[in-house]
């Protein structure tokens, strides 16, 4: 009959062989592995899911660093002109420093019921005037991440890491130095009497994003 020594070993290879049996066999999350992310179901991590909100956007509706659809910020009003057709802009003004300046409102083609995009120039009549600020309610823009309008602030915070929430221009904005955009919050969803500069860890990850502005 063998030792006792020899059989507690033994005991101990077999035990030890099917933990890592189970361990191979059973998914699940390592102590190591990454939070879940704020957006439930598909989120901006799952590339299918990305390519798909992609797909479904359009080029004429993505956000991205300085552009929005076929706009650019620094365009020309001239070459802004000549990309629009006359029909889906309104001309007005903006105020900027004191300084009345050209605007348009800009009405998307296939949903002329959307809300206007707000195109706002900047510059002189003798110098010419460019495109320095996009202000935009319509919810068909996105990024390539899938925000835009009606999305949870929380999801934002997470994939861009927005830090500093502020009044900005009469918004209420987190902005994106690195996709320079802003954020525009719903401010009804804080308390009454909040601070005009918050850290975005004080704002609830449910706030929604109302509106997103291009600067330059």
């Amino acid at each position: 009959m063998p030792p006792r020594p020899f059989l507690r070993f033994c005991v101990f290879l077999l035990l030890l062989a099917a933990a890592a049996c189970d361990s191979a066999s059973t998914p699940g999350t390592s102590a190591g592995s990454p939070a879940a992310p704020f957006v439930s179901g598909a989120t901006a991590a799952d590339p299918a899911a990305a390519a798909a909100r992609l797909a479904g956007t359009g080029p004429r509706h993505l956000l991205s660093p300085g552009r929005a659809g076929r706009l650019a910020l620094g365009m020309s009003e001239k070459s802004l002109l000549s990309r629009v057709p006359a029909a889906q802009l309104t001309k007005t003004t903006c105020q900027y420093r004191g300084v009345t300046y050209p605007a348009y409102l800009l009405t998307d083609a296939q949903q002329p019921s959307a809300p206007p995009s707000w195109l706002e120039l900047v510059g002189s009549a003798a110098e010419g005037y460019s495109l320095r600020r996009i202000r935009i309610t319509d919810p068909q823009y996105r990024t390539g991440e899938g925000i835009g309008v009606g999305s949870p602030f929380g999801a934002a915070r997470q994939v861009y890491g927005l830090t500093r929430v502020r009044s900005s221009e009469g918004d209420f904005v987190a902005v994106s130095s690195q996709q320079r955009m802003g954020w525009i919050l719903d401010e009804k969803s804080l308390p009454e009497g909040h601070s005009a500069d918050m850290p975005s860890a004080a704002i609830p990850p449910a706030t929604r994003i109302i509106g997103v502005f291009l600067v330059k």
